[in-house]
């Protein structure tokens, strides 16, 4: 068979500028527009709600009311939707992987995670670059990992130690 002697040119093409990385001032003004309306929606049905069950709360109350929800949308971002793996918060035990698990450490963190056995069990703390620590729920875990560091649900897919 012979080859052809030309190459098919591959065009890659995207919408956006990858470069560009930041909003425009057209869609940080709708975004506003569209938090305003949400917020001032929000305060409409706290003010008749107020208004209805006697007028207990101050009017600043009802406007800085939703900036109790900052919090929870952290957490939320930092750890998931789901209040079960949240633990990583409050306790845990940490270990930071040494160069022997390289793979580990390059992997992504959701994959270290699954690999691990999952959110309910380990969290995998990438905020350093440098240092990626994995914090296990229970001791025995964490003890295990120390133990045998490479180990796998699979014992053919065990690296060697030298």
């Amino acid at each position: 068979m012979v080859k052809p002697s030309h190459k098919i040119p591959t065009y890659y093409h995207s919408h956006w500028d990858d470069r560009e990385d930041s909003f425009s001032w057209q869609e940080l003004s709708l975004l506003a527009l569209i938090l305003m309306i949400i917020w001032s929606v929000y305060w409409l049905i706290i003010h008749w709600v107020d208004h209805f069950l006697g007028d207990w709360l101050a009017w600043y109350v009802e406007l800085i009311s939703p900036m109790a929800a900052l919090p929870v949308m952290w957490v939320c971002n930092s750890y998931g939707r789901n209040p079960l793996h949240w633990w990583p918060m409050v306790w845990g035990h940490r270990v930071q992987l040494d160069p022997h698990n390289a793979d580990l450490v390059l992997m992504d963190a959701d994959a270290v995670t699954q690999f691990m056995g999952g959110r309910s069990r380990v969290w995998c703390d990438t905020r350093n670059v440098n240092q990626v620590y994995l914090k296990f729920r229970r001791r025995r875990d964490a003890v295990w990992f120390g133990l045998f560091p490479h180990f796998v649900k699979n014992k053919s897919k065990r690296k060697k130690i030298k």
